[in-house]
């Protein structure tokens, strides 16, 4: 549940709109996590006097809207306490989720009028129905990951594939699902199957295939040359996680000044110098 700003057939206390004066709503949560639950620790807060009084009269109360679109999970959790606690189960999100905060209403209300609305509203007052919406919080998102992730090592967020297509190049990447697919001309793709068959030729096809596909993937992190959401793909929360291993955040300096090339090799773990060694070793034999 994306809010963008919208107009609304009553004042609504919001950050993206001057609807109330000298008023505000804070929603703030913190989360553990068990085995099989996500604990989440609610705190709300407006400063609306009006507001303040309808709850206290159990005639609206604070909710957080929570959405997977992965697992297409909603709920709402809801208290007419400040401080509140909630429980979700593990198993019923995975990846992005989205977190709404609101104050609605409990009851229908007539002749909603409070003193904190802008002067532009003075004389009026409004219909408020149940469940309408009269505060709202910036949203929010989390990232829920699943405990056993068979994808937590960056060589197996790349899946190698043939491109049978007519025209296809040597090497192709698509980087819109979970895992970046490499696609190879199936000439190539040949080769990689009978060479992918003594192991210790794997350093070498991982310099061959995986770090230019790699490096790329980077280049575009870095410059951003996508309108695709990569924060839903699960290839790309491995890649942030690994990062943060060797203490680099993707939008700090470090990302920007180390060459992908040389960040490229630290994820996979060195396969140019594991290459020259296997190469040497054939040489000797």
């Amino acid at each position: 549940m994306q809010i963008s700003s919208r107009q609304y057939p009553h004042p609504v206390l919001s950050y993206t709109s001057d609807d109330f004066i000298n008023s505000d709503f804070q929603a703030s949560l913190k989360n553990t996590k068990t085995n099989s639950l996500y604990i989440f620790d609610a705190n709300c807060v407006t400063s609306s006097d009006g507001i303040n009084e309808l709850i206290k009269d159990h005639k609206a109360k604070f909710a957080f809207h929570f959405e997977c679109q992965t697992t297409r999970y909603r709920k709402i959790f809801s208290s007419f306490d400040n401080d509140f606690s909630f429980n979700l189960p593990a198993q019923d999100i995975e990846g992005k989720v989205q977190i709404c905060a609101f104050i609605i209403a409990v009851e229908d209300i007539e002749n909603y009028e409070l003193i904190e609305f802008h002067p532009d509203y003075e004389g009026y007052s409004f219909q408020i129905s149940k469940g309408d919406i009269l505060a709202i919080d910036a949203e929010r998102s989390f990232f829920a990951e699943k405990d056993i992730d068979p994808l937590k090592r960056i060589p197996s967020i790349f899946s190698i594939q043939p491109n049978r297509s007519d025209d296809a190049q040597a090497i192709e990447l698509d980087s819109s699902g979970n895992k970046i697919i490499i696609k190879l001309s199936e000439e190539n793709f040949d080769y990689y199957k009978s060479i992918s068959l003594n192991s210790n030729f794997q350093p070498i096809l991982s310099s061959l295939i995986v770090i230019p596909a790699l490096v790329s993937i980077l280049e575009t992190l870095r410059h951003e040359e996508t309108d695709i959401d990569y924060e839903e793909c699960r290839w790309y929360q491995v890649i942030v996680l690994r990062l943060k291993d060797f203490g680099i955040e993707l939008d700090s300096h470090s990302f920007e000044q180390e060459s992908t090339i040389s960040i490229a090799q630290k994820l996979i773990g060195d396969p140019l110098s594991q290459s020259f060694s296997a190469l040497m070793n054939l040489e000797e034999d």
